[in-house]
């Protein structure tokens, strides 16, 4: 029997549809568990084996069986802009070469109706999951806020407390114009003007309870008066001076230094000077006096 080409073709053309039929049924059926996606590795943690879970995890909770990813929402508010990656791009891949090509550890798959939340895209050592550590910081701020009450205590009471009066003392000097002074007559002209010889071997002028109001002694080292040898002695001055911090009225003080002062160098031929050994003007007492006033203003009780 002989067939033309038409018959050839109403023959074998059904079996030829009949067996693409048959080969895309059993190809669909033996991968129909097949996914056919893209992978971004990027997304896998490759920064040590103790995010592999964590990162496991993830990549399952992007796949259609591996249940729905939740996404806090306050990381979406902290990192705007920042798109999640995504893992599921189809392409036509004969399998799932790229799947097999990541070695990822077996474990069982984690159920639809409990995934595990995350916290957002692993975006590196940025910020978030820090908050949960701000809120115990205030508790032990408050002792530190007792310092200042400590200094303000102190300030208080430096400010209450009087300051020390500071030292002041007037000198004045009688030097001998001529011949120094002789021990002998120096001696009774002091004597008759009201000095006592006393403490540290020089003269005073005492008040009515044997305070010292002022001292007088020798311009010469060591200072001192050997009343056992007085013949024997001579200076070329004298030197009077007060402690003005120590007195109550050093005005009144310091009139009585000026008249001893005035007597020995009347008596004796001698010239009264300064502190500075200057010739003791009348301007030069009113300027004394003026300091006295102004130390009196400054430092009385």
């Amino acid at each position: 029997m002989d067939f033309d080409l038409r018959q050839w073709l109403l023959i074998l053309g059904p079996i030829f549809i009949i067996g693409v039929l048959l080969h895309g049924y059993f190809r669909m059926r033996s991968g129909q568990n097949d996914i056919k996606m893209k992978l971004d590795r990027s997304f896998l943690s490759s920064q040590g084996e103790d995010h592999v879970a964590d990162d496991l995890s993830l990549f399952k909770a992007e796949l259609p069986n591996g249940g729905a990813r939740l996404v806090d929402s306050k990381a979406s508010a902290v990192i705007p802009g920042n798109d999640v990656p995504l893992l599921m791009d189809a392409v036509e891949l004969p399998s799932m070469s790229a799947a097999s090509s990541v070695d990822l550890p077996k474990t069982d798959p984690l159920p639809a109706s409990t995934p595990e939340p995350i916290a957002g895209p692993i975006a590196g050592p940025e910020e978030p999951a820090v908050d949960h550590f701000v809120d115990e910081a205030p508790a032990k701020a408050p002792p530190a806020r007792k310092a200042p009450k400590i200094e303000e205590d102190q300030s208080a009471e430096e400010t209450a407390a009087p300051s020390a009066k500071p030292e002041m003392f007037v000198v004045i000097y009688v030097l001998a114009l001529d011949e120094p002074f002789l021990g002998q007559g120096l001696v009774e002209v002091l004597l008759d003007s009201g000095m006592t010889f006393g403490e540290m071997d020089i003269f005073h002028q005492l008040d009515d309870r044997g305070a010292q109001l002022f001292s007088l002694a020798s311009a010469v080292e060591p200072g001192t008066f050997n009343l056992s040898s007085l013949d024997q002695f001579s200076t070329p001055g004298i030197s009077l001076f007060m402690r003005v911090h120590e007195l109550a009225a050093p005005l009144q003080v310091l009139d009585s230094m000026l008249s001893v002062a005035n007597i020995v160098a009347q008596e004796l031929n001698g010239e009264v000077r300064d502190e500075t050994r200057s010739v003791m003007t009348p301007q030069t007492i009113e300027h004394c006096r003026q300091s006295l006033t102004e130390f009196l203003y400054k430092h009385s009780a």
